[in-house]
């Protein structure tokens, strides 16, 4: 989910409480070395920006058949923020395009297999929106995303440790409630992996950990995909990386920024501080 620059030292243990002096390698069974781990995989221990992409597979699942949908091209650009009571903040833009499994090309509209219905894709980016992290790296969600109501969990680990190869689990699950009362509850369940290197995040003077992500994601069927009553789930699996600047992003995403959402390719850092786009799923 790379080559990133470990170039800053650890400045104040109010502002980074976890990550202390010079050690050994960290634990996986101590939570706080955990929160450490899983904030330098995913984020950064200072502040900055980070960029994740990644290539994910949506399946359809009625019952035990799994029927291969599109695949998805994800783009996010986040910013990490400390705070003075040892939290830190994250401002995050998400850029998914929806593609056809056999050509590449974006989908502007889709043929339902359940249906039969060609029906047209939905496409708008989610956020920007600004998480606050508490010094153990779990989230305080809020309580709305674009206008709709937000409810929801997570949890960070366990960690994984075998010679120098560290993986770290990052669950979260959350239901979307539109204002429109004809929609149903958007369920989201949310698996991801993220894999680095031991003796790097155990290292005090990288703030910016090499990772990339493996990851699962169960939620109801999208409302653009008019599917009825039909009782199932729309699942998906993918992989990624993180990276330090928008030109290290896959050339096919950033294509599609360019076409599709052009001010955010014309400034993506700029797009951060942009009003939030209405989360419509």
């Amino acid at each position: 989910m790379v080559q990133l620059s470990r170039r800053t030292l650890i400045q104040s243990s109010a502002v980074v409480p976890f990550a202390a002096a010079a050690q050994a390698a960290l634990d996986a069974n101590n939570p706080r070395d955990v929160a450490v781990m899983y904030r330098k995989l995913r984020y950064r221990m200072d502040d900055g920006l980070v960029f994740w992409w990644m290539v994910d597979t949506k399946i359809g699942q009625v019952e035990a058949k799994l029927t291969p949908l599109f695949d998805m091209q994800v783009g996010s650009i986040m910013r990490i923020k400390n705070n003075p009571d040892g939290s830190f903040s994250v401002t995050s833009l998400e850029d998914v395009f929806y593609t056809d499994s056999t050509t590449g090309e974006f989908l502007r509209e889709w043929k339902n297999p359940y249906t039969g219905e060609t029906v047209p894709v939905a496409h708008a980016p989610v956020g920007p929106t600004t998480i606050t992290y508490r010094p153990d790296s779990t989230p305080i969600l809020p309580k709305e995303l674009g206008g709709s109501k937000l409810e929801g969990r997570s949890k960070i680990g366990p960690a994984i440790v075998v010679n120098d190869d560290v993986w770290v689990r990052g669950d979260s699950v959350a239901t979307v409630t539109s204002p429109d009362p004809a929609r149903k509850p958007f369920e989201v369940n949310d698996l991801s992996i993220y894999l680095g290197s031991l003796k790097e995040v155990s290292d005090p003077k990288v703030m910016v950990a090499a990772a990339t992500v493996q990851s699962q994601q169960i939620t109801g069927w999208r409302a653009w995909m008019k599917m009825g009553d039909l009782p199932g789930n729309f699942t998906s699996r993918g992989v990624g990386r993180k990276v330090a600047r928008y030109e290290d992003m896959p050339a096919k995403w950033r294509a599609l920024v360019a076409e599709i959402d052009p001010a955010i390719a014309a400034d993506p850092v700029g797009a951060l501080d942009k009003p939030a786009a209405k989360f419509d799923r």
